[in-house]
């Protein structure tokens, strides 16, 4: 069984991406486990000259972090049993430290194979857009980071979209999108921005249209429009797309590609998925 870690703050967000991560978990028969981390207070060692009170403080803060935890994790349960989701197996998980250091810790132990978690993308500003905790989760870990913004909606996969340089170093995480695809039953998009000519994309769109004969890729070889981030994001906005699939080495671009929305007046869709993968031979094991 495939293993899906969901990092939670309980925040709207989260738990819409909660919900989304359920679906994913059932389409994929896997499991899902739910992480809520705390951060102890930062006390002076005298603590307005009594020391012997900073154990009773820390004590009673990770009480109170663990009360929250339980109440929210109950509700989480409601969501679950509210959209007949209560059969896909759940985890939950209530540790002190960072969310970075944890789901390192997690993927290793458990042989997580995806991490979603829940965004906003309200700012033209990266951090605001992923949040510090995806964005971190994203630089910080080697398996595919699923994105889920707060508008999302789970209506299934039926179009995936993989942005790609078609360099070598993007077959392996071209693979893993494939594995999605077939389980979804749907043609995987790559798109590329041309910005001139180039025989080499045409020696490599065939190359790969020979390792997935299946006539289940298709490309999409897009004029440049003023700027890359430009015309990809006016590709998503005439075209449904359910899942956006972009390989971590394009942090600029993927950068760019969000901030453009805002810079260029261009509505990205805000209901898109982002999949996050590595670069190179191991992208991660979806």
């Amino acid at each position: 069984m495939r293993k899906i870690l969901f990092p939670t703050d309980f925040s709207n967000a989260a738990n819409n991406a909660f919900v989304y991560a359920l679906h994913l978990a059932k389409e994929m028969d896997a499991s899902l486990y739910v992480i809520h981390t705390y951060m102890q207070p930062v006390l002076s060692a005298t603590h307005a000259g009594q020391p012997e009170l900073v154990p009773e403080v820390y004590e009673n803060y990770e009480l109170h972090q663990f009360e929250n935890f339980k109440k929210h994790t109950a509700d989480l349960h409601k969501m679950a049993n509210e959209y007949n989701l209560s059969d896909v197996p759940l985890t939950f998980l209530f540790e002190e430290g960072t969310v970075v250091a944890n789901a390192q810790r997690i993927i290793e132990n458990e042989g997580i194979h995806l991490i979603v978690m829940g965004t906003n993308r309200a700012d033209g500003v990266i951090d605001k857009i992923f949040g510090s905790n995806t964005l971190g989760v994203i630089r910080g870990v080697k398996v595919p980071v699923l994105s889920v913004p707060r508008e999302a909606e789970y209506n299934g996969i039926k179009e995936i979209l993989f942005t790609t340089l078609f360099r070598e170093k993007d077959e392996a995480a071209l693979h893993q999108i494939m594995e999605i695809a077939n389980k979804f039953r749907v043609k995987v998009k790559c798109a590329h921005v041309l910005k001139e000519k180039n025989i080499d994309i045409i020696a490599v769109t065939g190359r790969w249209q020979k390792m997935f004969p299946q006539d289940n890729l298709e490309f999409v070889l897009l004029d440049l429009d003023q700027s890359i981030e430009q015309t990809l994001n006016q590709y998503i906005e005439s075209n449904r797309i359910d899942l956006l699939c972009v390989v971590k080495r394009n942090k600029s671009l993927l950068e760019r590609l969000f901030k453009s929305s805002m810079s260029n007046r261009l509505r990205m869709h805000a209901n898109t998925a982002t999949l996050v993968l590595q670069e190179g031979d191991d992208p991660g094991a979806f």
